[in-house]
């Protein structure tokens, strides 16, 4: 995308190449936050810094950059406008970070064209690689609770409000795992269901560091109407709610 060009609602799919995952394992924990949420603000501006060319040898025309860590390093993406299931969906490839001097970065963008290591099997969503970094969804300025997973079978929801575990509305906002973990924390020390402990550890379950304030919040937010966009890749619908900033996510 050119400079000037947006994306529908300042929205983008973000996935991650393997080999700028691992071109972040030797940086420190601080870089790391602050490379992936420049990444993400491309969302409201797709086109970087500069567009790449075939200049030297390289063939990267087609490809862009933006500077990160105060211009020491830059990182190397592809973004445009898709067309899935009659909606306009943004999307960021992001191929890998590096080294501005010495042009090291595009030494190494360019070696990863030529061998064909840009295929959909080297390609990692941005919210998967969060937590394969161990780096949190907020730090990068996402919020990593605002989405809503399959919901669990019928069965199951069933069983949890029967039991007293958790009221119905609650039940369908959770996925299988998490009512599955609810069934077996959610109870108090006198054997009987506590339907606040219950909900807790269904929602630890989920992503650590949940409190009650924050309960009743993804709780809420989960029955609100989702974004939907399809993503051409997965071919899911994002599960973000709708008009949500930033990155789409298919994928719990």
């Amino acid at each position: 995308m050119r400079q000037g060009d947006r994306f529908p609602d300042d929205q983008a799919y973000i996935s991650f190449n393997d080999a700028f995952v691992e071109s972040l394992e030797e940086l420190t924990e601080q870089q790391r936050v602050d490379i992936i949420a420049e990444v993400i603000r491309l969302c409201e501006n797709p086109s970087g810094n500069h567009p790449l060319s075939n200049r030297n040898g390289q063939n990267l025309a087609g490809w862009n950059t933006v500077d990160v860590l105060n211009k020491q390093y830059r990182v190397v993406f592809v973004s445009r406008v898709e067309e899935v299931a009659g909606r306009s969906v943004g999307t960021i490839e992001v191929l890998v970070a590096g080294p501005r001097r010495n042009d090291a970065v595009y030494d190494m963008a360019s070696m990863l064209v030529k061998t064909g290591r840009i295929t959909e099997d080297e390609m990692t969503e941005v919210w998967e690689s969060l937590a394969l970094l161990e780096t949190v969804a907020e730090d990068v300025g996402l919020d990593g609770w605002d989405y809503r997973p399959e919901p669990a079978p019928e069965g199951l929801v069933k069983s949890a409000v029967a039991a007293g575990l958790l009221d119905e509305d609650t039940a369908l906002a959770l996925s299988k795992d998490e009512i599955n973990a609810a069934m077996e924390e959610g109870w108090g020390v006198d054997g009987k269901p506590d339907s606040l402990s219950a909900l807790a550890a269904a929602l630890r379950r989920a992503r650590g560091g949940i409190d009650a304030v924050d309960v009743t919040r993804v709780v809420k937010d989960r029955h609100e109407p989702r974004c939907d966009a399809v993503m051409k890749r997965t071919e899911k619908r994002c599960i973000r709610r709708k008009r949500h900033p930033g990155a789409h996510r298919s994928t719990a």
